[in-house]
């Protein structure tokens, strides 16, 4: 039995839940007796993780403290009992699939994170256990500290696949060339989604993916601060000028349903609020909608890799990457832009449909070949690790 740990991802967040959905599918068609193993949280109760379903990773972490390295000591019969309460230690993890990347950068508090993380690495290693980062935006790093910790630990992994070129670069100016430092796009194109029987596709529907963070400190472009909500309900107005029916869907959770209600109370005919459990309904919605304008980083990417000319917004440097990435950066809008700019935009997302989405279409199989590529990399190199330790152990 293998059991493998899934960083990073969690339940109320759909872009983070989409990711659980891909890695959970490929390894299964890999491995089909695999089991997974999830850290509890506010965002992955017991319940959710149920559904996957997942060892409850037991977390002997407190701030700086970290004793998950005495569960390789703790006895065999107190790991077994602790396994009949659906409970695993780091002892009994066999492989470690990271995709919190994101998380390990100056966006977000990251220096405890990346503390535990070189230890983590560096315990991992001398077990001679794979620990692969899944395909991420990482960095920028500019304390001194996490640079000196990143440079020490990310020797020690099996695989890092940095989710675009600014994140590549992020990691290798701090590391120095790696033979396991990969540029892989996003993997949650290989997800299909599901269309729900009460979305009745025959409708126009211009689907509105707002995003809290574009309001909030993370936000490294402050004109969007006081032009997001304004731009959004722009964008309402004139989806209904061009005979379409716009609606909110939410992506997020708590956090993006308060924006919704407060955008949505400004509107003087509210329009209907989306909100699913399943992440592959949400991208059934989006690639299914006529029309989509998108504040998250995976609900773009749904769209995208659907063929959909989605209208984007950014608040960081991977939106502008996945842009670029799909060749549509003329898609994506700032917070300069005036109310007939952003028509503009939107008109070039809806007149010139047919050729955008041939262009996107064609893209989207190229970057689905890719996540393909680095699976069956991916696959070799943990064949090559374990292969390796077992050796050792001869």
């Amino acid at each position: 039995m293998m059991i493998i740990e899934i960083k990073g991802v969690e339940f109320e967040n759909k872009g983070a839940q989409l990711m659980l959905c891909a890695i959970t599918e490929q390894v299964t068609g890999i491995w089909p007796d695999a089991e997974f193993a999830l850290t509890p949280s506010k965002k992955a109760s017991f319940f959710q993780r149920s559904r996957v379903p997942a060892w409850q990773k037991l977390a002997l972490r407190k701030n700086l403290l970290d004793l998950n390295r005495l569960s390789y000591w703790m006895p065999s019969i107190v790991r077994s009992k602790l396994r009949d309460w659906g409970i695993v230690t780091e002892a009994d993890v066999d492989i470690i699939i990271d995709a919190s990347g994101f998380s390990y950068s100056d966006q977000w508090p990251s220096k405890i994170r990346i503390y535990h993380l070189k230890n983590e690495l560096k315990r991992f290693r001398q077990k001679g256990k794979p620990y692969i980062f899944m395909p991420q935006a990482f960095g920028p790093f500019t304390t001194k500290i996490s640079q000196d910790r990143i440079a020490q630990s990310f020797k020690d992994a099996t695989m890092i696949c940095a989710r675009e070129e600014q994140s590549f670069k992020h990691i290798k100016d701090i590391t120095g060339p790696m033979p396991h430092l990969y540029q892989y796009g996003d993997f949650t194109n290989l997800v299909d989604g599901i269309v729900p029987n009460y979305f009745d596709v025959s409708v126009r529907w211009a689907c509105i993916v707002p995003n809290i963070n574009m309001v909030n400190p993370r936000n490294t472009n402050k004109a969007w601060i006081n032009r997001y909500e304004s731009m959004l309900l722009e964008a309402v107005i004139y989806y209904k000028e061009c005979g379409l029916t716009p609606f909110f869907l939410n992506h997020e959770g708590n956090e993006d349903g308060t924006l919704i209600e407060k955008i949505n109370s400004k509107i003087d005919t509210p329009i209907k609020i989306v909100a699913e459990a399943d992440p592959r309904v949400v991208k059934g919605i989006i690639a299914s909608s006529e029309a989509v304008l998108c504040s998250r980083y995976h609900g773009c990417v749904s769209a995208l890799s659907s063929g959909v000319a989605c209208v984007g917004t950014s608040w960081s440097h991977k939106y502008e990457l996945l842009y670029q990435d799909y060749r549509a950066p003329e898609l994506l809008l700032n917070p300069l832009m005036s109310n007939k700019e952003l028509k503009e935009v939107i008109n070039l997302s809806l007149q010139n449909s047919e050729a955008i989405t041939e262009k996107l279409v064609r893209r989207a199989s190229d970057l689905k070949l890719q996540s393909l590529e680095m699976w069956k990399e991916l696959l070799r190199l943990l064949k090559s690790q374990i292969t390796i330790e077992e050796k050792r152990k001869l």
